[in-house]
């Protein structure tokens, strides 16, 4: 399995289609909503 290098200190962040592409961030997604189970939740991008 590649490692993982979306995962930051205190973030996730990567290149699109290199390090983060739509699999990795709907299974994060997924898993965020599986074991915290938040009523709302806040979403930022960044256009650089």
């Amino acid at each position: 399995m590649k490692k993982l290098t979306c995962f930051k200190a205190y973030d996730i962040r990567g290149k699109l289609g290199e390090e983060l592409n739509e699999d990795i961030a709907w299974r994060i997604g997924r898993a965020y909503g599986e074991f915290l189970k938040p009523k709302t939740i806040v979403l930022g991008g960044d256009v650089r």
